[in-house]
């Protein structure tokens, strides 16, 4: 065996980077659940883009997904906060930052060339999906530079 090929033993997790992934698989495990949860209260014979477009929800579980995201986002951001480094906050305020701006100068622009009939109604889903595409290219050009 030469030494490429020999198994180095992993040095275990420290207790920072445990915290840290636990908080992040806390966060994906709400959102995998609220997911799923969609999928199945979906009417039968409903697709992805039938579902995506129409927007139609029970109610049952509309109440029940919207407490499961505002409590289960409050609990990882508590976790994943107290997880982080200086580093990896820096990069968490400015990409935050950058995510902020992101929805607040097209949301009133949209908001007032709608309100003149020059645009179409604003969708609050569109520009939050804005505001997380930048928030994450901030984010991990900012961690991984």
């Amino acid at each position: 065996m030469t030494d490429a090929e020999t198994p180095r033993p992993r040095r275990p997790m420290s207790p920072r980077r445990r915290r840290y992934w636990k908080s992040l698989g806390f966060a994906a495990l709400v959102g995998g659940l609220i997911g799923g949860w969609l999928v199945v209260d979906q009417p039968e014979g409903r697709g992805l883009t039938e579902m995506l477009a129409t927007g139609s929800l029970t109610p049952g579980f509309a109440i029940a997904a919207a407490l499961c995201w505002t409590i289960g986002l409050a609990i990882a951001m508590i976790l994943y906060h107290r997880a982080i480094d200086d580093h990896e906050e820096h990069a968490w305020l400015w990409a935050s930052t950058a995510g902020w701006y992101a929805l607040m100068f097209p949301a009133p622009v949209w908001w007032v060339l709608h309100r003149a009939g020059l645009a179409p109604s604003p969708d609050a889903m569109l520009l939050f999906l804005l505001t997380l595409v930048v928030n994450a290219v901030v984010y991990l050009w900012l961690k991984f530079r």
